[in-house]
């Protein structure tokens, strides 16, 4: 049963990925904790008693959260986006201000650039990241130009 669970979960994990409506996630969390119980040598219905109560509690207490956090845009920190902050970029074509993005290139990547200069900036201006808001860089000129 054990190897059931965790293939279970594993799959369920997948799907979760791929959708990103934070129930398949708490599933495959809830098959985990049967895999446990399976591996403690509880008898089958205990297993899936572990299963629904951890993938039940997961889903009323933990989605609510991150499904409130998914509607209000608010960004959930991905490891390493924050180390991109200071790096030099060059812009590829006009950037604006949030409601006219453009976009610049960074490590040989195109990322959606916005800038808060007050002005839009003109492609091929070199500008160094200021902010990270989800996948779009904040960006601010620098005084010298260089072309890609």
């Amino acid at each position: 049963m054990i190897i059931f669970w965790l293939v279970a979960g594993g799959i369920l994990l997948g799907v979760e990925i791929i959708t990103l409506v934070f129930f398949a996630a708490f599933l495959g969390v809830g098959s985990f904790a049967a895999a446990v119980a399976a591996g403690a040598g509880a008898d089958t219905w205990l297993q899936v008693l572990v299963f629904v109560l951890v993938a039940l509690l997961g889903i009323l207490l933990g989605r609510p959260p991150l499904m409130r956090a998914l509607r209000s845009h608010r960004v959930i920190a991905l490891p390493g986006v924050q180390g991109l902050v200071g790096q030099r970029a060059v812009t590829v074509d006009v950037v604006g201000d949030e409601h006219h993005p453009g976009h610049a290139l960074l490590a040989g990547e195109r990322w959606l650039a916005v800038t808060d200069a007050g002005e839009p900036l003109q492609p091929d201006r070199a500008v160094t990241v200021a902010a990270v808001r989800g996948t779009t860089l904040v960006v601010h000129p620098l005084e010298e130009s260089w072309t890609r």
